[in-house]
């Protein structure tokens, strides 16, 4: 299980509403990534001119081809590649579902 935390730069000016709506036009390619992407969370600052997202991934080597491919977008849309960090996961927990599991 692989976490990655993505740090993103807005386009300069843009509102979080802007960047909502930009980022909604994306989410089938999230959802077009499972089963390996299990999970996405989307946090926009647009006061600092910055997002970032958080993943769960069933593993490394999806996250990688996934943003070896959306490092390229998001840099054609912002100037600047996001700053990708891959966390190998060690424990989980889920409390919709109450599991831990422990990796």
């Amino acid at each position: 299980m692989i976490s990655t935390i993505v740090r993103f730069r807005l386009p300069p000016g843009e509102t979080r509403e802007e960047a909502m709506a930009e980022i909604q036009k994306t989410l089938p390619i999230y959802q077009a990534a499972a089963p390996a992407l299990i999970r996405k969370a989307i946090h926009i600052d647009a006061d600092a001119g910055s997002g970032t997202s958080i993943y769960l991934w069933t593993d490394r080597a999806p996250a990688e081809a996934f943003f070896a491919r959306a490092s390229e977008m998001i840099k054609a849309k912002t100037g600047r590649a996001p700053d990708v960090e891959y966390l190998e996961c060690s424990i989980l927990v889920d409390n919709s579902t109450g599991e831990v599991q422990v990796f």
